[in-house]
């Protein structure tokens, strides 16, 4: 899957403010900006940033498989 760069807009008790995260989905864009969210925050708002010149603040989100890995008992039989 391509990456995109997401912008979302996060509403929180000091007002609203912009995460942009690389991700290949609208959704997984949530989970990658998660990090970067503080107690009492929401999302308000995912859309692509088009503005190619744009900086992600965050990684890509991890993948089902990379946050399994550690408890999976194939990863544990590769030990």
């Amino acid at each position: 899957m391509t990456m995109k760069l997401f912008r979302i807009v996060v509403h929180g008790p000091g007002g609203d403010r912009t995460i942009r995260v690389p991700s290949p989905t609208e959704v997984q864009a949530g989970d990658a900006a998660a990090p970067l969210m503080a107690e009492g925050d929401a999302i308000v708002s995912v859309e692509e940033e088009l503005d190619a010149s744009q900086v992600a603040d965050a990684a890509p989100p991890k993948t089902q498989a990379e946050e399994l890995t550690p408890v999976t008992p194939g990863a544990a039989a590769a030990d």
